[in-house]
């Protein structure tokens, strides 16, 4: 209860901060200055973003994933900014800080008809993605949580934004929405590295096993669809940079997943700061508690409930065989 009053309270306080600096250069530099407090009182998950980091890059020192973390809780906390600046902008309010890298590549699979998979990985702000893309006049689909843990005030901030510019879906909604979308030519933006469930691919990220969604492979199958990889990296004044590639499916759902982990770390590892490394700590989590009790829980909250302090120790790392059997 304290914990939604506070949430609540977060998001009003932000609201107000962001109305009061008005500019992108006023509201980056107060957002700069709330990130290093919340980085400063998040020394259990620094620490274990840290270990990641060294196993990652062990070419670098400690200065450097210092720096790393700062720019990571800076990107974190300008998403939740970034909610509140662009709410009342239209596109040619914002677009002299908004640059796009293989619009072509967007563009051209999008007038094919066939329809198109945009696959986001957690880096960056994907959340801004597809409300430029709704700005610009694209046609977007969006699967996304539906926060009913959350206060309504901050509930309606989360998906506000969303709501005015694209096609908002959520969990509880029967999936065929998806394939619809792509057979009627339209975006469907998807968070490639999400949780797998039951049905999901076994890959490797970052040096260790995870499991997500097997959908984006099947959805290609059915539909033939055009299929890119997008991301939207911040820059400078609540600047934004787009970028669009197009990915080549592989003979098999393993490949094809196997494909996308390899250019999210691509990504990662020319802007580490920008990936939202929460995101490897929990999947690398997930996976380890389902060794430890031996079933893959079709609700990842479910999943996230049963695990242990021990199951996101960076230094945990199993084998597929170590995890399959596990479920046997």
């Amino acid at each position: 209860m304290k914990a939604s009053v506070f949430s609540g309270l977060y998001y009003r306080f932000i609201e107000i901060a962001v109305k009061l600096c008005r500019t992108g250069k006023k509201v980056e530099k107060f957002s700069n200055f709330v990130s290093a407090l919340r980085g400063k009182l998040s020394s259990s998950r620094n620490h274990l973003y840290n270990e990641h980091l060294k196993r990652i890059f062990p070419e670098h020192n400690q200065p450097w994933r210092d720096n790393i973390l700062q720019g990571y809780w800076r990107v974190h906390e300008r998403n939740l900014f970034a909610l509140f600046y662009l709410k009342n902008k239209i596109f040619k309010d914002i677009q002299e800080n908004v640059t796009w890298t293989g619009r072509e590549e967007l563009d051209s699979a999008f007038d094919s008809g066939k329809g198109l998979l945009l696959l986001v990985p957690h880096f960056g702000d994907e959340r801004s993605l597809h409300v430029i893309l709704g700005m610009e006049g694209y046609p977007v689909d969006v699967i996304t949580s539906n926060y009913t843990d959350m206060p309504k005030h901050a509930r309606d901030c989360r998906l506000g934004i969303g709501k005015k510019w694209n096609n908002l879906h959520f969990p509880s909604e029967n999936p065929r929405w998806m394939f619809r979308t792509l057979t009627e030519g339209r975006i469907l933006h998807y968070a490639s590295t999400a949780y797998g469930g039951p049905a999901g691919t076994w890959i490797e990220n970052f040096g260790v096993k995870v499991l997500v969604p097997s959908a984006p492979w099947k959805l290609w199958k059915r539909s033939n669809c055009k299929v890119l990889l997008g991301s939207c990296r911040q820059t400078s004044e609540m600047g934004f940079s787009l970028q669009f590639s197009e990915i080549t499916p592989g003979s098999s759902k393993e490949e094809f997943a196997q494909l996308i982990a390899v250019e999210t770390e691509k990504l990662a590892s020319i802007y580490p700061d920008q990936y939202e490394w929460k995101n490897l700590l929990i999947r690398h989590r997930e996976t380890n508690t389902i060794k430890r009790i031996g079933k893959i829980p079709v609700n990842e909250r479910e999943l996230e409930k049963l695990a242990k302090y021990s199951d996101a120790n960076p230094l945990r790392i199993l084998s597929l065989t170590e995890i399959l059997d596990s479920l046997r």
